[in-house]
């Protein structure tokens, strides 16, 4: 029997089509490339996506991002005011590579809420602005008896700035990124242009406590300061110019004939410090010096593991994150555990390409291999070489950040360009306003 089509039928068929059409263009923007261990292109394609699904995990409604995520259990572990920065970057990230559709509405959410223009969510600052270490996820309230801390501001706003570039045609963004860059007296953080120093700490009136000297991740908090004083000079200039801007002027050590930069000569730091410092500091990646000094950083880091003589010359990388002995920043001839740190052999892509190779041999010989919760999404991270049975517990977004970061840079995901490009941000004239 012959079925008869009215109009009204083939207008239903039509709209049945169309909306097919929508459906597959919505499934493609979303598309995850297959997972093929024998195929390079294909695994770190799904390693780099993977790499950001830790940030839509760490993130709540009010786009608040969580300090880490368990591997198993329930998350117990509160905000983290430097990874909401770290969020807000790998929002621009997702939007590059279309994984996301509202990936600045969801910036514009998160940037509300730590304005406070969010009624449940009100960020904890102190007088000069400066916002707890750590905060609870729904309110903003001070978790784990956590300090104003100053870098962890800088590294927050850095990415509010970082969206602000990329997004640069969204006003709404803009005018949020610059609020938050205004809300804070950075002058509150210089401890001695003379020296370098920088206070780790403030109290609630504003008060430095602690001191950190040059050069490590708070170079990050000197470019916020020194820009706030609009070139009209002052402490921050100073610093800034006495010290950051002039790489002769920063102490250095050497191993194995390489030449680094450190907080005091003959100590060495983790090489998560030039990374973060070439993602979120324009003036690093742009300086030639900084750079060889980043290539030395990852020279001297794979000298001391062949040192070690008990690993396959892809397994390096001194970061920091979960540890054997708990938390830990890992650094030359301060690894006790021998944790390997795929995140930093991925944040060294931008000064060796050919890093993306080591990282597929670590997943093809299953070291490092994670699964993120509920999932089958894996991602590679730290793990010891002395005691294989451990494992770690959660992953810190802030530290593995340098993941995510790296694999962006390759050709074949955002470019090289796309940090050294955002990273240059645009300043509005500083005005503090005293938080209320």
């Amino acid at each position: 029997m012959k079925r008869r089509f009215n109009k009204s039928m083939l207008y239903i068929l039509s709209l049945i089509f169309l909306c097919g059409i929508v459906s597959c263009k919505k499934d493609k923007l979303a598309a995850d490339p297959p997972v093929v261990k024998d195929g390079a292109a294909d695994t770190l394609a799904v390693l780099f996506r993977n790499s950001y699904r830790v940030y839509e995990m760490q993130r709540n409604a009010i786009g608040i991002y969580r300090d880490s995520k368990l591997f198993k259990g329930t998350d117990y572990h509160p905000a983290s005011v430097a990874n909401i920065g770290i969020g807000l970057v790998s929002l621009c990230i997702a939007d590059q590579m279309k994984w996301v559709p509202d990936a600045d509405k969801q910036a514009i959410i998160t940037l509300r809420s730590v304005l406070a223009r969010n009624k449940s969510f009100k960020l904890d600052v102190n007088i000069a602005g400066f916002p707890r270490h750590f905060v609870n996820m729904e309110t903003g309230a001070q978790e784990w008896g956590s300090e104003y801390s100053t870098v962890d501001a800088a590294i927050m706003v850095s990415g509010a700035l970082f969206c602000k570039n990329y997004f640069k045609n969204n006003q709404i963004i803009s005018g949020l990124a610059d609020s938050l860059y205004q809300s804070i007296d950075w002058s509150k953080a210089i401890a001695d242009p003379l020296t370098g120093k920088l206070y780790l700490t403030l109290d609630a009136n504003g008060n430095g406590i602690g001191t950190t000297s040059v050069y490590n991740e708070y170079m990050l908090l000197a470019h916020l300061a020194y820009k706030a004083e609009n070139g009209k000079g002052g402490p921050a200039t100073n610093l800034w110019t006495n010290f950051y801007a002039n790489t002769p002027n920063l102490p250095k050590s050497n191993y194995a004939n390489y030449e680094l930069l450190t907080d005091y000569p003959g100590s060495y730091l983790s090489d998560f410090i030039p990374q973060f410092c070439y993602y979120l500091c324009q003036p690093y990646a742009a300086n030639p010096a900084y750079m060889n000094y980043m290539k030395n950083a990852m020279l001297a880091d794979q000298q001391w593991w062949t040192a070690t003589g008990k690993v396959a010359n892809y397994e390096w990388g001194l970061g920091a994150g979960s540890d054997p002995s708990g938390y830990h920043a890992n650094r030359i001839n301060d690894n006790a555990g021998q944790v390997v740190s795929p995140h930093i052999i991925g944040g060294f892509i931008p000064v060796n390409p050919t890093a993306k190779n080591d990282l597929m041999r670590l997943y093809r010989a299953n070291k490092g291999v994670y699964k993120l919760p509920g999932t089958a999404y894996d991602i590679l991270w730290r793990y010891s070489v002395k005691d294989p049975a451990w494992t770690a517990n959660e992953v810190q977004g802030i530290d593995y950040s340098t993941m995510l970061f790296g694999l962006a840079t390759l050709a074949e995901h955002c470019g090289k360009d796309f940090f050294t490009v955002n990273n240059n941000y645009k300043f509005p004239v500083y005005s503090f306003v005293i938080a209320k």
